[in-house]
């Protein structure tokens, strides 16, 4: 049975940018429901086991928009439920400790709490409290301790601009290629996996070191890749590799964005530097300004955990699974997102 129309139009470009913007977890929530409102095929049970609350909730919050619209529902006093404690002042706290990361446990947040307002919390109230201002544990990303954050934005920023600099020719259609490699072996690679609670997992281990390296570059615009593994990575397979983009694309020039590691060029009129081929290096220590990453990770996901009998078997995989990569472009595409690099790439 299809539910009462909820909105108008107006209403659903406000929630629309409304959501966009960095709302506490409890906002959210109610945004995300009154979104899936709008569509009159969505049943209230089914918008509430999207969203993670109880079916009786978000019939009060379409109620409180039919008398008063999106303000209504985004009033805390709104709730018939049990009053929070959680103060502007203490979730505004939360929220900094959050984006930056401060805490390892909700312990740790909860002492903080305490000698920040000088008073007691209950830690079921405080973990409470920084799952309605969208707090989730994740394991953080390594960053070098030289890494200097604003040249990274300033490479974002002027990428376009970089771009537009170079050399290009013009005689043929150019494309762009986010490069890089990496190294995979049979020392096992174990990481999370899902289990049951309570129950520690155990994964067989072998200390064999033996290695292979890929070559992977990958194209904002029409999601193409080139991929060539290697027994190593050094500069003539880096020049082998570059070659391998030509030969797969004839008809282009082509722009390839990497590090700057020992064995990647950083100068066009390098010799090892195929004609028809132009670098741009990223800053220093600088990894998630390439997409890249994410495809080794998405890839590792797939060999981690087990063991493999020979480096060719191990090989063999790897190459099974960039392959699914090279046969759907629209998953290379999904690398990039919709921000700075499809841009730039785009408008030049």
């Amino acid at each position: 049975m299809r539910r009462r129309r909820l909105g108008e139009p107006a209403d659903r470009q406000k929630v629309k940018a409304l959501l966009k913007k960095n709302n506490p977890g409890w906002k959210q929530t109610r945004l995300t429901a009154l979104k899936m409102g709008f569509n009159s095929e969505n049943t209230n049970e089914f918008i509430a086991e999207s969203v993670g609350v109880s079916e009786p909730s978000v019939k009060r919050w379409f109620a409180a928009f039919r008398r008063g619209g999106i303000e209504a529902v985004l009033e805390r006093g709104s709730s018939t439920g049990r009053p929070s404690e959680l103060s502007e002042e203490i979730e505004s706290y939360l929220m900094k400790g959050l984006k930056n990361a401060r805490w390892n446990t909700a312990c740790q947040a909860r002492d903080e709490l305490e000698k920040h307002f000088e008073q007691r919390f209950k830690y079921n109230t405080v973990w409470v409290w920084l799952k309605k201002c969208a707090g989730v544990l994740r394991v953080p990303r390594p960053v070098h301790e030289k890494r200097d954050s604003a040249k990274a934005e300033a490479f974002k920023r002027n990428f376009f601009g970089i771009l537009k600099k170079l050399p290009v020719t013009g005689k043929k259609p150019v494309k762009i290629w986010f490069a890089d490699e990496s190294r995979y072996g049979l020392l096992p690679n174990h990481r999370r996996v899902w289990t049951l609670k309570g129950l520690r997992p155990h994964k067989l281990w072998q200390s064999k070191y033996d290695w292979s390296d890929c070559y992977v570059a990958i194209d904002p615009i029409e999601g193409k890749t080139v991929f060539l593994q290697t027994p190593s990575v050094n500069m003539e397979w880096t020049q082998a590799f570059l070659e391998q983009i030509k030969i797969q694309y004839p008809d282009h020039e082509h722009i390839v964005v990497w590090d700057g590691a020992g064995f990647h060029p950083k100068d066009s009129s390098h010799e090892m530097i195929p004609e028809g081929v132009h670098i741009v290096t990223l800053p220093p220590y600088s990894p998630e300004l390439n997409p890249i990453e994410k495809l080794w990770d998405l890839i590792q996901d797939q060999t981690a955990n087990k063991l493999w009998p020979t480096i060719e078997r191990l090989d063999q995989v790897v190459g099974s699974h960039l392959k699914e990569w090279w046969e759907e472009p629209l998953k290379v595409i999904s690398l990039f997102g919709n921000a700075w690099i499809r841009a730039s790439a785009n408008a030049s």
